[in-house]
Formats: C-alpha cells, structure tokens, sequence
C-alpha cells in the first residue's frame, strides 16, 4: 500500500465561483441591492477580493436560479419585484408545504438545534425545510428552497409591517410539536395567506427599504 505523502494534505483554498455564489446569494436574499440596480461586477470582484470571472459566473448561475435579471445592455440587475408574482410564490411555497406534511405523515416533534435558542421565526424557518425534506423528494425540496430564496428578499419588509411574528412563529413551531390534527395545516395556510393579502404592501415596504440610503 502506497502511503500518502504529508505534502498532500494541505488547506486547499475555497473555490472562488463558489465563495462568490455563496456571498453574491445572500446579499440578494438579505435585499443588499435596490430593485433594478445593477450589479456591478467589479465592485463585486473587489469585495471579495476575487478576479471578475467567478463573479460573472455566479451571477449567470443566480439569474438562472431567477434570483436577478439579465440586464438588456448586458450585465444583471436585480429583480424588480411584483405583487403578483409574490402571490404565486406564496401559494407555491404553500403547496410544496402541504406536499410535504401530506408526503412526510405531518412531521412533528423539533429537529436537532431548534428546540431551545434562537428566534421562532429562525425555529419555524427549520421546521418548514424539514417537513418538506422528510418526503425524500428532491425535485419538491429543491422547488421549495428555490421558491424560498426568492421569497427570503421580503424578511426585512415583514419585519416591518408586521409586529407579531415572533409570536405567530411561535404558536405554529408549537403546532409542529403537537400532535396530528392539532391545526397545523391551517395555520400554515393562514400564515401564508396573510403574506397574500399584503403582497402589495410587502412590495412597497420592500423597494423603500432598499432604495433608502444604507438600506
């Protein structure tokens, strides 16, 4: 047997595409970039200390994901948002829910790391993914995260307009551990349909939000 040298075993360095896929998402998700602004690839690049070419494929990759826009000149914006399309996005992600508490039995019961600590709304966040996830289906589970991702660009709006989520995260984290029947369905659906209603308002709270200096 042919021993491995003590020189191969060496940090290897994170790969640059992905370090900028993994920034540049956030910073869309997190609404670092106001709404149709450009996304300058050199601004990027020097961000992260990176040449231009893994960011310009990152940001092909996330345009694809839908995430941003080609730009018609050329170059990515990011998305202009719509009521809509947030609505079809919310009924979407509800779909893929009720998918997945049908396909999974309902899972109950608090996964490892959200039982204690942290916020609800983070502890509902965990439970969602994991409902989902308990199908096995992996066309559904990347439908959902997909949807999410687009949908993570209104957390700061939410935050805004609504004043209750800690305790509205709170109450339905409390359905996810109780048992079947409990209204668990219902309160999902409940959840999102308020987030419908309000598309308009979320939108607008949103563009204000990324537009503001700082913002």
């Amino acid at each position: 047997m042919v021993r491995a040298s003590s020189e191969a075993v060496v940090t290897r360095r994170p790969d640059p595409f992905l370090m900028a896929l993994e920034s540049l998402k956030a910073r869309v998700e997190s609404g670092a970039f106001a709404p149709g602004a450009a996304i300058v690839i050199i601004d990027e690049a020097k961000r992260l200390g990176l040449s231009p070419t893994p960011i310009r494929e990152a940001l092909a990759w996330l345009s694809g994901y839908g995430l941003i826009e080609r730009a018609p000149m050329g170059g990515y914006l990011m998305r202009r948002l719509d009521p809509a399309r947030v609505r079809d996005e919310m009924s979407f992600r509800l779909l893929c829910l009720r998918i997945g508490l049908n396909g999974a039995g309902q899972v109950h019961g608090l996964g490892p790391g959200t039982a204690t600590g942290g916020s609800h709304q983070q502890a509902l966040h965990d439970q969602m993914v994991r409902a989902v996830r308990g199908t096995g289906n992996g066309a559904l589970v990347e439908a959902y995260d997909r949807v999410s991702s687009l949908l993570a660009q209104l957390a700061v709006a939410e935050q805004r307009l609504f004043q209750d989520l800690e305790a509205e995260a709170q109450a339905i984290v409390t359905l996810f551990r109780a048992p079947a029947g409990s209204g668990l369905p219902e309160a999902l659906t409940a959840y999102h349909e308020r987030r419908i209603d309000a598309a308009a308002l979320l939108v607008v709270e949103a563009e204000a939000g990324r537009s503001a200096p700082g913002g």
